[in-house]
This record gives structure tokens, C-alpha cells and sequence, in this order.
């Protein structure tokens, strides 16, 4: 089965999940909102693959969590690997480097839990750039650079290591709701993520921090 499809029929797995269980799902959101929120740092490092090359974005996020079961928050994303092309510019063909970043808006429901292990829906809406990159004279020029927005829904498996941190895997998918249609590469793609978790609220619990 092609990934695209494996990662589809999960997404639909989720859905009839959720669906299955939306009153329930309700309750929970809505008594988890009335408990005190706690502080989350998480860095992230998502693979995909842009034109059937295999890149990596890395993301740090910082946000609050209520009991454990829901979290949204903010963060930055930037792609981490050297992506060479050649473009026509100015009728010459020029070696240029890919870049691509943004901000994003992130919401997160765990939706199963136990000592060590966590199973989550995270999604998250990014605004951002995409362009390319050329370095000349010492001094970095962006070309073709323009707006762009993306959507990605995911579901991770996060395992408590030690007592104060975490890591996990995931698979999702990046939709270019708003691609830049200057650029020939393509950022629609299946999404690999690894991350790691500092568990800040049980630090605090246990130096005695309110």
C-alpha cells in the first residue's frame, strides 16, 4: 500500500474514533479546561520529502496544557537541510540553495494516557515563506520569496523515558493550503516526526514551585 494511502486510512481511523466517541470526547474537553494549565517546552524534527528528496524541518513549541489531555500553544519551524537546485534567473542558470520557515499555531488531544506511554492528535497551521536562496559576496539574497500556509494533521506515540523527559514518533501529512507558485519544488507531503518532551510541571511539582 502507498504511504499516502497508509497515512489516509489512519487519518480515517481517527475520525471514526473520534466520531464514535464525541460525547464523551466533549466532556473531556470541557472539565479538562476548568483545571489550572501548566507550562510545555517541546522540540520536534519533522521529515518529508520534497520533490522525492528527503528533507528535515525542525520546530521548537511552547505552550499550556490542561490535565494532561489537551494543549495548544505557539511555534517556529525552519527546514534544517542544504536542499541545492539550479534556476533560470535573469536568463542564467544559478545555484541557489531552498528555504522555507514559519510560525505556527498548534493544538494537541491526548487521547489515550497511562505512566509511560501517550498517544495524541496534534494539528498545527503554519504562516510562513517559502523561497530560495542565494549567496553572493558573503550576503544571502532570497528569491522568489512569498507567502505561504500549511496545514498538518498528525497522530504520535510519546514514551516517558526518565522522569522528566519524553520522546515519540508520528506520522501526518503537510497540505500547502497556500503554496509559493514560484518555486518548482513541491512541500505537499507525507510528515515523519520525532520529538522530545520536557516534562516542566512535574519539575516544579517536585522543587515545591505553585
Amino acid at each position: 500500500m502507498p504511504i499516502i494511502s497508509k497515512i489516509f486510512f489512519a487519518v480515517c481511523i481517527m475520525c471514526s474514533y473520534i466520531n464514535s466517541t464525541a460525547q464523551s470526547f466533549e466532556e473531556e474537553l470541557k472539565n479538562a479546561l476548568k483545571t489550572k494549565p501548566s507550562f510545555e517546552f517541546k522540540f520536534d524534527s519533522r521529515h518529508s520529502f520534497i520533490n522525492q528528496r528527503g528533507v528535515k524541518t525542525v520546530g521548537l513549541k511552547i505552550g499550556i496544557q490542561f490535565a494532561e489531555k489537551l494543549s495548544f500553544g505557539i511555534g517556529y519551524n525552519q527546514l534544517w537541510s542544504p536542499l541545492s537546485t539550479t534556476i533560470l534567473e535573469d536568463e542564467l542558470e544559478t545555484k541557489v540553495q531552498l528555504g522555507f520557515y514559519n510560525f505556527s499555531s498548534y493544538l494537541e488531544y491526548v487521547f489515550f494516557k497511562n505512566h509511560k506511554w501517550e498517544l495524541s492528535i496534534p494539528v498545527q497551521i503554519g504562516l510562513g515563506s517559502s523561497y530560495y536562496s542565494l549567496n553572493s559576496n558573503g550576503d544571502s539574497d532570497k528569491l522568489r520569496k512569498e507567502f505561504v500556509m500549511s496545514y498538518e494533521p498528525a497522530i504520535t506515540f510519546q514514551y516517558r523515558v526518565f522522569k522528566y523527559f519524553g520522546a515519540g514518533f508520528g506520522i501526518g501529512y503537510r497540505f500547502m493550503v497556500i503554496p509559493n507558485n514560484q518555486l518548482k519544488e513541491k512541500f505537499t507531503s507525507p510528515v515523519y516526526i520525532f520529538k522530545t518532551r520536557i516534562y516542566f510541571q512535574d519539575i516544579l511539582r517536585d522543587l515545591n514551585v505553585d
